[in-house]
């Protein structure tokens, strides 16, 4: 399913570095988006003229796969959010309000054991038929500051990553950070910085953030290089 690759894709960063020795066993982030794309099919009550899918989910975890996630909890509920959006898109299924995702630990479940209740919360205006995300409605941009100069990188599309690697979008030559160190998500103008468990950290204006949306003039910190975030 495409939006599951996307999933896949999106967090993939996550899971690498720090997280790939803690992610070899027990239950893995795709499993999740998996069960919650079956719970939605299950749950889903057939209307008149429409079909409505759940749109809470409840996640239960063992006392022993719990802690792997507490550092990508956040970014991981944002992506789930959007496997529910993008799968009720597909199904031309609609919500009864936004997507909402909450994790517990359930001291009754043993290591790689998930359960997943799905159910349907109404909110303020319901969400029929979510189509796929939008174009980028404004053309933001980074600012890297480096080597005494500054150089601008356009956020021009959903997904780019901050490292050292010659693969990331915005590769930065500083020995204080990692391969891979950050990502900013862009979906309907709106930016969020994710730090992908880098060795050290990543701040904005001078905060230690895992996750943060962003606003025009807040200052990035990679390692030693500084970024500034410049909406359109």
């Amino acid at each position: 399913m495409p939006n599951l690759r996307d999933f896949e894709r999106r967090l993939g960063g996550l899971v690498e570095g720090l997280f790939a020795k803690t992610f070899r066993s027990g239950v893995q982030p795709v499993e999740i988006a998996k069960r919650v794309v079956r719970e939605m099919d299950d749950g889903k009550q057939v209307a008149v003229n429409e079909v409505w899918a759940p749109n809470r989910f409840e996640i239960s975890l063992s006392n022993d796969d719990a802690p792997r996630f507490q550092q990508i909890e956040t970014a991981l509920v944002t992506e789930l959010k959007t496997v529910i959006l993008d799968n009720a898109g597909e199904r031309g299924w609609g919500l009864v309000g936004p997507p909402e995702v909450e994790m517990f630990v359930d001291q009754k479940l043993k290591r790689g054991e998930l359960v997943v209740e799905a159910s349907l919360v109404q909110g303020e205006q319901p969400v029929e038929r979510p189509a796929a995300p939008a174009a980028t409605p404004k053309k933001a941009q980074l600012r890297v500051h480096e080597d005494g100069g500054e150089r601008a990188v356009p956020i021009d599309k959903e997904l780019v990553t901050i490292g050292r690697l010659s693969e990331c979008d915005v590769v930065v030559n500083d020995n204080g950070a990692s391969r891979r160190h950050a990502q900013i998500r862009t979906v309907g103008g709106v930016s969020t910085l994710t730090d992908l468990g880098s060795t050290n950290g990543t701040k904005v204006n001078g905060r230690d953030v895992q996750s943060a949306e962003l606003a025009d003039g807040d200052r990035i910190t990679v390692g030693a290089t500084q970024i500034d975030y410049r909406s359109a």
